[in-house]
């Protein structure tokens, strides 16, 4: 179990998601140490442990095995968030995986009920919770300074054809899907955190280049709890960069983007609410790995829980359900 001050962490997976989680521990300061890192690529082990001071060892069961760790990092291909969760667990370490938890529902609730069992934390890695801008947009809207939400907008693009993106992104077995699960599941945990109200129907649809055999085009219409609308659009060809939400309330309308920051819309007047801030995403995964860190040593529960993390993956497969029916289907139906 984690000392009362400082937390000692395992990355399993040496990709460019942990070079952040390694930058996100130095901001931390001694409250966090990285002591252990792994990888089957043992080069790219040995490059991210020099980076943060810590051990390579060739795969997780070794590194486990060696002892000295409080709480593991997953950040591995989606199919293996869930073993090595289950063998986490067992060992007692507290986790944290990527998002998407998992990319069956039987198998993120294998790993909730494993660490549950196990009396330890499993949080999931939706960093967008802890972006400033995002924050300060789900803030403000929570004010109510502009009404209540009625309906809202999200886009976001992604290329695809990118050569410098993981090959498994590719593989629909390894990935579990295609950009729905990689991109989408981002853009469902937002709208979910900005709109305040869980996903319960989906009306969606999906394409492909037919070039790769994951889908890289999604599009849905989305029903929440509260009843509010949004419509969700992701794309992987071509388009230029974009990500933008909008939300529209009864007395104006929240303008999210990256890199425009937050700006509110009312009567005429454009007021920002909140500006970009440079380095947004490493400032988010310091935090997330703050809010890991002080669940882990004090008892508490994360903010991103594997529950939490489970109701956007039934989101994303109540949209493949959707696709492939050609009908609305309720989230609650894939569970």
């Amino acid at each position: 179990m984690a000392t009362t001050s400082r937390l000692r962490l395992g990355l399993i997976g040496a990709g460019t998601i942990s070079e952040l989680h390694v930058a996100a521990a130095r901001r931390l300061g001694s409250r966090v140490e990285i002591v252990a890192v792994c990888d089957v690529r043992t080069e790219a082990a040995e490059k991210v442990a020099a980076e943060a001071g810590a051990r390579a060892y060739p795969g997780h069961l070794p590194m486990i095995e060696a002892g000295g760790l409080d709480a593991v990092v997953v950040t591995v291909p989606h199919a293996l968030h869930a073993p090595i969760t289950l063998d986490a667990a067992a060992a007692g370490l507290h986790v944290l995986v990527e998002k998407p938890i998992a990319t069956t529902r039987a198998d993120a609730v294998r790993m909730i009920e494993a660490c549950a069992r196990a009396g330890v934390l499993c949080a999931v890695g939706h960093v967008l919770r802890f972006v400033p801008t995002l924050r300060s947009a789900a803030d403000y809207l929570r004010s109510r300074e502009l009404g209540e939400v009625v309906v809202a907008a999200e886009r976001r693009t992604s290329d695809y054809a990118d050569t410098d993106r993981p090959r498994w992104f590719l593989d629909a077995q390894m990935a579990g899907g295609g950009i729905v699960l990689n991109v989408g599941t981002h853009s469902i945990d937002k709208l979910q955190m900005l709109v305040g109200s869980p996903v319960v129907r989906v009306t969606g649809h999906v394409a492909g280049s037919g070039a790769v055999e994951v889908e890289t085009e999604a599009v849905a219409l989305l029903e929440h709890e509260s009843g509010v609308r949004a419509t969700l659009s992701v794309t992987g060809t071509g388009l230029p960069f974009t990500d933008e939400t909008e939300i529209v309330c009864e007395r104006g309308a929240l303008r999210i983007s990256r890199g425009d920051g937050v700006w509110s819309y009312s009567g005429g007047v454009a007021t920002q609410v909140a500006a970009s801030e440079r380095g947004e995403m490493a400032l988010a995964f310091a935090a997330q790995l703050s809010d890991f860190a002080r669940a882990c040593l004090g008892g508490g529960v994360p903010e991103v829980t594997g529950e939490y993390g489970l109701s956007v993956l039934d989101t994303a497969l109540a949209l493949y359900a959707s696709a492939r029916s050609g009908g609305t289907v309720d989230v609650k139906e894939t569970r």
